[in-house]
């Protein structure tokens, strides 16, 4: 064979190859990007694409002032770390790394800002700052005691009745996005020819009510972080100017374009979940907050939507925080919140109920991550069950239950949207169904009473 036909065969082989790498590359991308209408991306979401290089030991972050801080996730605070004060000796070093390692992060990266001792671990705190850290000491035995919280877990519980099994439960139901006439800026809102156009934030609040009632019913006091297609965020997006171009800035980015996606993002996603926080924080209190969604799978053309046969469901507790995620000051310190308060046990047994009550009542095969996937993690003890850091699981200081079922562009799906929320049961596809609503908030409601009647002190009056 000639030197010339041998060079053709290697250089043919070596494109294959390239071409075949590449195609599974892009594979993998396309499986682990969020969907454009499954839910736009959290400030964590977001943040997790800006990578964050190594800290060198003891090193400090340099924030330019009137810039955007790196060190902080959008609109977030400097937190104040003496609060982890509370917990001193509450947790073991076993089960604080159990926790760390195997639910609130992907990889080792929290390395870089955690160091674990025999007796306690060493934090990193103000990367703003040269050399600040924080000494948290771990318990040396079970320590049966409640941590200090506002919440209670099943165990703080007094005995209940079966009739009235939540009983002295404290439940915020956020039903996701807004609706109306801010479904369009939102992204939460299309339409297929002239039907009616689905908007998931009308979804939410409808199952939100419904889901309302029956919680009150069974002895729960229930609260709504909105009543209304209305934002809870005071402000609008001309208040986040500022910030928004000092985010832009940040990503290299000075256009016009750029700027007014930050400053209607800071206003309808990352600055109203704050706002429901402080109402869920400072005036409700709850003991469990349950964040409701619905899910879709994207299409190529924006102002062509699609429908398709993919239809799922999937459950998300807190963590699985990513590298960029850990480098933000206040993302850490709230992650490690939730770990010393015990929210992982309570979140888990109700997440579970809820997926397997999801399950049963929608018929529907669980949404799965990929197997390593770099912002997921999966939860054992129910299929759908997942574990992600999103910006309202992370910062509602309890235990938060956040289920997603329905694809909203499914065929079957869409249809059950335009039959509007009825009473009864009619024939979908030959099968007596309830209301798309109806059917969502029975599950969730099934899901919760039937993990308090299993592990709640429960008696017949």
């Amino acid at each position: 064979m000639s030197t010339a036909v041998k060079f053709v065969i290697t250089t043919l082989v070596v494109l294959l190859l390239g071409s075949v790498a590449f195609i599974l590359f892009l594979h993998q991308q396309l499986q682990e990007a969020p969907n454009p209408f499954e839910r736009p991306p959290t400030a964590s979401e977001s943040e997790s694409q800006e990578e964050a290089s190594p800290l060198p030991d003891g090193s400090a972050v340099t924030v330019v002032p009137g810039g955007h801080d790196t060190t902080l996730a959008d609109l977030g605070t400097r937190p104040d770390w003496h609060m982890l004060d509370l917990w001193q000796e509450t947790i073991t070093r076993e089960n604080f790394t159990r926790l760390l390692t195997q639910i609130y992060t992907v990889d080792d990266s929290w390395k870089r800002y955690i160091t674990i001792k025999p007796d306690h671990a060493v934090i990193r705190t103000d990367t703003t700052k040269p050399n600040t850290y924080y000494e948290l000491k771990f318990s040396h035995g079970y320590n049966d005691s409640s941590p200090d919280r506002s919440w209670k877990s099943i165990d703080d519980l007094p005995p209940a009745t079966t009739n009235k099994p939540l009983a002295d439960l404290r439940i915020a139901i956020d039903p996701g996005h807004i609706g109306g006439e801010f479904a369009k800026v939102e992204q939460r809102w299309f339409q297929i020819g002239d039907n009616k156009p689905v908007m998931e934030g009308e979804l939410t609040l409808t199952t939100a009510r419904l889901i309302k009632r029956q919680l009150i019913n069974l002895g729960a006091k229930a609260y709504l972080t909105r009543g209304t297609n209305e934002p809870v965020n005071p402000h609008r997006p001309e208040f986040y100017r500022e910030l928004a171009t000092a985010k832009a800035r940040s990503l290299g980015k000075t256009d016009e374009q750029t700027i007014q996606y930050f400053q209607n993002k800071f206003f309808y996603l990352t600055g109203e979940i704050r706002a429901r926080a402080r109402r869920i924080n400072l005036a409700f209190r709850p003991d469990l907050v349950l964040c409701l969604h619905y899910n879709a799978e994207r299409w190529d053309d924006p102002e062509n939507p699609t429908l398709t046969n993919k239809n799922h469901y999937h459950v998300l507790l807190h963590g699985a925080l990513t590298s960029a995620e850990l480098a933000h000051d206040d993302e850490r310190f709230e992650m490690l919140t939730k770990i010393l308060q015990h929210n992982h046990e309570q979140e888990k047994g109700l997440g579970i109920a809820i997926a397997k009550s999801l399950a049963k009542a929608t018929k529907l095969p669980a949404y799965n991550y990929q197997p390593h996937s770099k912002r997921a993690r999966k939860v054992k003890g129910a299929e759908g069950l997942w574990a992600r850091n999103l910006l309202a699981n992370r910062i509602y200081q309890c235990p938060v239950i956040f289920p997603e079922p329905y694809v909203m562009n499914n065929q079957e799906v869409h249809d059950r949207v335009q039959l509007g929320n009825y009473k009864g049961k009619k024939k979908i596809n030959g099968v007596d169904r309830k209301s798309i609503q109806r059917e969502y908030a029975d599950a969730v409601v099934e899901g919760i009473k039937n993990y308090y009647l299993a592990n709640r002190i429960i008696y017949t009056p």
